[in-house]
């Protein structure tokens, strides 16, 4: 167990987990965001959290397993299919990805674009 942890291999995998969760939140939240020259539809949100979710996978899959999500990483440690220092830093590299997507689609986003936190916009 302590083996698979001091890998090359085992570093990459968790950096594209990290680094797929953030393009993913980063282009899906952003697809959603009320932009002021037009408005996106569902259609189009959708289309973009899928497209986005399949070009990662198609690029990362080979390295990771491109799991993005952690509530997939548990089923595969439950189905036995990962171990538990994998599964671990998955889920912390996924969730520090997606505080790190939104962080910075927060950053490059217009003020008029975003809503203050904790406020419905009309």
């Amino acid at each position: 167990m302590r083996k698979e942890v001091l890998t090359l291999a085992f570093a990459r995998a968790v950096f594209v987990e990290f680094l797929s969760t953030l393009i993913f939140v980063f282009i899906g939240l952003g697809s959603a965001l009320k932009w002021p020259s037009a408005l996106p539809s569902i259609l189009q949100i959708a289309l973009a959290f899928g497209l986005a979710i399949g070009s990662l996978v198609q690029a990362f899959g080979h390295i990771s397993g491109a799991h993005i999500n952690p509530a997939v990483t548990i089923a595969f440690l439950v189905g036995n299919q990962i171990s538990l220092p994998r599964a671990l830093l998955y889920v912390l590299a996924q969730l520090v990805g997606a505080i790190a997507g939104a962080g910075i689609l927060y950053g490059v986003t217009p003020a008029n674009t975003r809503a203050k936190p904790g406020r419905q916009t009309p």
